[in-house]
């Protein structure tokens, strides 16, 4: 046995493998199938428990209210017996002809007694063992589910009880108020309260007492002990864990088989989404009273005398998970145990059926062994009528092809040898001609270098004149302000008359010179903007304003220049723009230069200043009827000292900054400004200034 051998001899078989692969797929089967049962199965059971544990719950709440409703109908019945009536009509007699304010002192009168009194006293005694006392306390003996009962009059005051009450009017407690009900009467139940006396749970009912004609003449009162009420749940029983639990809305235990009421509260995430939940059942972990986890399904008690005031109960069944699905657990642990048995014979099984694809591999295997070592010629043998056997055949044709492809390499190997010695001096050849062509690139180069160090001092000159040319500029527009201001001062002295007396043709002359001085100076001012501008020396001064209130501004001065002409002169502003940050000055600049340019091209109709918010920015349109402009010519309009042909802008001649400064302005605010036109029909020049 060779190394190679022995190395196989070591490594996992095929036989074994495709015996671990049948066991790694029963295996994983079954789990799968274990899982998918006990998932399909656990809902099946949960949702069966939770519908017949819902059902059960009903029934139970079917018991409450009956029990609840039998204890509203006996204490109707006492509330219409004739001795209790006549008892409350007798001492409503007491009151005589008082009024409310007389009836009112005669109760506080009597508390004040009340409060000094005690049991055995003679003022509690005539209420507490009068005539309908007695039967009251008769009634205790039947009725063990009554603690306490009681008479108040129409105006509050004690008629009879069967224990001595903490006052003697009851003209200011809920009870009375709501079932007096202004004389209306209607029976109260109230919420869940401790007895004072006792200290035990119990339920205020109080049931309006009338005479023959209808009238309320009086209201009892009863307090119903809650573990009376709620006894039939106590007898209730699901196995060895479950129990009825009643809850009040609160999520506070009224009845528990261990815990006393109103003493610990049901509370945990998946107890309050099984309160929301459709389906009224749910596992629920540590829901306060257990640690383990609880199968739980309840229903809702709403009674009618609680509902008008959001009063309801919810009455719960639980029982321990472990307990409610002990079935199939079970059922669980016999399905594994018989998939294990499966598992065991499926081990042999899979081992005997590996040999039926194992042997024929083999037999393919040591094949491939003998055509590496260099016998071509070997015979593969396999007759599996499958799969195995096709790939067999495909192998030997292989092989066979590729004896075939051997020999053809052999033959191109020679042709390629030939080949390459041709290739050899034919890539010498072209070496020689790549070196000359290298050495003619490497001269280009020299002389493009040669040619960038050229224009980079001829753009060094160009930058050195431009700066001279704006330093002359600004220094010639300078020096031309004061003699300028100068001569506007003389002319107007003269015109004024001051030097002497002038005639009409001198004082035109003057007007004439005085209007080109004036001119003259708008020039110089609008190249030294622009030279400020171009330079970044001018300050802005950048503070909340109104856009609203600047082009009213505007709108104010221009209005008046606008019916020299016999224009209209409209604003459209939007309401309600915010104030928001921009230098008032510079905006009114370019609003002024606009509105000028417009005036200045527009012979008959108007102008109109728009102000609109689009997004995060305001809109300010400057729109007139005049001209208009070439289509051609509006990308000039914002090129300093461009001025386009338009007849009447010819004739009063300018420098041409008046848009580019205007441009400069608006984008330095972070905005924008651009025209609309159409020839005869008049432009409109736009611009926007966002908000922040």
């Amino acid at each position: 046995m060779d190394t190679k051998q022995k190395a196989l001899k070591h490594k996992i078989g095929i036989r074994r493998k495709i015996t671990l692969t049948i066991f790694s797929s029963t295996l994983i089967a079954i789990a799968l199938g274990i899982i998918i049962s006990y998932f399909f199965a656990f809902n099946a059971l949960r949702d069966s428990l939770g519908k017949e544990y819902v059902q059960m719950s009903q029934m139970l709440a079917s018991f409450v209210k009956e029990a609840f409703n039998d204890e509203v109908e006996n204490a109707m019945t006492y509330a219409n017996s004739i001795l209790w009536v006549e008892g409350a009509q007798g001492s409503n007699a007491k009151y005589g002809e008082l009024d409310s304010e007389g009836v009112n002192k005669l109760l506080a009168d009597m508390d004040k007694r009340w409060a000094k009194s005690d049991a055995d006293s003679s003022l509690a005694k005539e209420y507490t063992d009068n005539k309908l006392a007695v039967s009251m306390k008769d009634v205790l003996k039947i009725r063990t589910s009554i603690s306490e009962i009681l008479i108040a009059d129409k105006f509050g005051g004690l008629v009879a009880a069967s224990g001595r009450p903490d006052r003697f009017s009851q003209a200011d407690t809920e009870w009375w108020k709501e079932a007096f009900a202004d004389g209306k009467g209607r029976i109260y139940a109230g919420d869940i309260e401790t007895n004072e006396a006792t200290q035990a749970l119990v339920i205020p009912l109080a049931i309006p007492m009338r005479n023959k004609s209808g009238a309320v003449v009086g209201i009892l009162k009863e307090t119903i002990s809650i573990d009376r009420l709620f006894g039939r749940l106590k007898e209730f029983r699901i196995g060895e864990t479950g129990h009825a639990v009643l809850l009040d809305r609160d999520g506070y235990i009224l009845f528990h088989h261990r815990i006393p009421p109103m003493r610990a509260k049901y509370r945990s995430q998946g107890f309050d989404n099984l309160l929301q939940s459709k389906k009224l059942y749910n596992l629920i972990v540590n829901p306060y009273t257990h640690k383990a986890k609880m199968f739980m399904a309840f229903t809702k008690i709403e009674l009618p005398l609680f509902k008008d005031r959001g009063i309801y109960w919810r009455l719960f069944i639980d029982q321990d998970a472990e307990e409610a699905f002990a079935p199939l657990n079970t059922f669980v642990i016999n399905i594994a145990i018989v998939m294990l048995a499966i598992i065991v014979i499926m081990i042999p099984i899979g081992y005997i059926l590996s040999g039926v694809y194992a042997n024929p591999i083999n037999k393919l295997r040591t094949a491939t062994e003998k055509i590496v070592q260099g016998d071509w010629d070997y015979d593969i043998k396999i007759h599996t009528n499958d799969e195995i056997e096709e790939f067999a055949d495909s192998f030997g044709a292989m092989v066979s092809n590729l004896k075939a492809k051997q020999k053809e390499l052999l033959q191109a190997k020679e042709e390629t040898e030939g080949m390459a010695h041709s290739l050899e001096r034919k890539v010498e050849a072209r070496t020689k001609d790549l070196r000359a062509a290298q050495r003619k690139t490497l001269t280009i180069l020299e002389d493009l270098m040669d040619a960038k160090n050229r224009l980079e001092s001829k753009t060094g000159e160009l930058e050195k004149a431009l700066k001279i040319k704006s330093d002359f500029i600004s220094t010639v527009s300078h020096e031309l302000r004061t003699p300028l201001a100068a001569i506007k001062e003389s002319i107007s002295i003269v015109l004024d008359g001051v030097t002497g007396d002038t005639t009409e043709p001198q004082k035109e002359f003057l007007n004439m010179a005085k209007r080109n001085v004036d001119r003259l100076a708008r020039l110089i001012n609008d190249i030294l903007d622009f030279q400020k501008m171009e330079s970044g020396k001018t300050v802005f001064n950048i503070q909340k304003n109104d856009i609203n209130e600047t082009v009213e501004e505007v709108g104010n001065t221009m209005a008046t220049i606008a019916s020299q002409k016999n224009l209209e002169f409209t604003l459209e502003l939007e309401e309600n723009l915010p104030r928001f940050n921009f230098d008032k000055d510079k905006i009114i600049q370019v609003l002024t230069n606009l509105v000028s340019n417009a005036i200045k091209f527009t012979d008959k109709g108007g102008i109109t200043i728009k102000t609109a918010s689009k997004g995060s920015a305001v809109y300010v349109s400057v729109q007139d009827t005049g001209l208009g402009i070439k289509e051609e010519d509006i990308p000039k309009l914002f090129m300093e000292f461009e001025q386009l042909d338009r007849g009447i802008e010819r004739q009063t001649g300018g420098t041409g900054l008046g848009l580019a400064i205007s441009k400069k302005i608006i984008e330095r605010h972070d905005g924008r400004i651009w025209a609309a036109s159409e020839r005869d029909k008049g432009s409109t020049f736009t611009f926007f200034l966002p908000f922040n």
